[in-house]
């Protein structure tokens, strides 16, 4: 790790102090903590607790167990990124037909959006990661379930601003936003760091309040993806594992695969994707 890469922390005050003013005008209830254990907990409990089934958008400075997918727990520093959670009224009945867009990728695909045209050169990995280059930038985690007397969607977010000044999982390579330096013209986020983190959280409420555009997010997606054209190794939740090259991203959220016979098939989330290994 470099000096170089510790220098560019979020600073969470200024970004609190941004945030209140425009969650007044939005309309959502704001849960702001220095440290939380989780701010998907956080958020849960803020949005069982309101009877109007208002947005609710939780933030914390540090985490000390945050929850990934396939229930991996991770911890943050202060400074090294931005964590939000977001707990909003979905249908209580949604009449989405089968093979809709899938709300998860749609907000990988937003937040992407939103980071490259601040000048860093993401892209979605499927099905929800943010990677710069080889390392992972951020994540989230969607999920649709009952809170209190509310149907809700509660997205996590993790984004990283900074390397962590601390050892990690053994196989895990991060990135953060100041390793971007160079990578692309303009580099807008190094004039107005809290703006980019405040465009983020605005984006996903945005995002996931509005189903109609899921659809033209994930086709964006489509040949603009970290495994377009590249080697790996599928894991299926049942069955044996192959090699294959990545295809497209499907409109139904779904990964396709060209084995080496020229078959095609399709990979859920409940899959493994990997790169080939050598």
């Amino acid at each position: 790790m470099t000096r170089m890469h510790r220098e560019y922390a979020l600073d969470f005050d200024s970004l609190a102090r941004r945030l209140r003013p425009l969650a007044g005008q939005r309309g959502w209830r704001l849960v702001i903590e220095a440290r939380a254990a989780s701010t998907n907990a956080s958020v849960r409990e803020a949005f069982k607790s309101a009877s109007d089934g208002a947005p609710c958008v939780a933030l914390a400075a540090t985490q000390t167990d945050g929850v990934g997918r396939r229930g991996s727990h991770w911890s943050s520093g202060p400074g090294d990124g931005l964590w939000f959670s977001l707990a909003l009224p979905a249908e209580q009945r949604p009449n989405s037909p089968a093979g809709a867009a899938p709300p998860s990728l749609a907000l990988a695909g937003e937040l992407a959006d939103r980071l490259r045209r601040a000048g860093v050169p993401v892209e979605v990995k499927w099905p929800n990661d943010l990677y710069l280059a080889d390392g992972k930038l951020g994540g989230l985690m969607l999920e649709r379930g009952r809170l209190g007397d509310h149907v809700a969607w509660v997205a996590g977010v993790g984004i990283n601003w900074r390397l962590p000044d601390r050892d990690l999982a053994s196989g895990y390579h991060p990135a953060c936003l100041s390793q971007a330096q160079g990578a692309a013209k303009g580099e807008a986020w190094r004039d107005d760091p809290v703006g980019l983190a405040l465009d983020l959280v605005i984006d996903a409420v945005d995002l996931i309040l509005a189903p109609n555009r899921w659809a033209v997010v994930v086709d964006s997606l489509r040949r603009r993806h970290y495994w377009y054209g590249v080697a790996v190794d599928v894991i299926p939740e049942r069955g044996a594992g192959y090699r294959a090259v990545g295809g497209d991203i499907r409109p139904d959220g779904l990964l396709e695969v060209i084995r080496d016979d020229g078959r095609r098939l399709a990979v859920g989330p409940n899959d493994r994707v990997r790169a080939a290994s050598t």
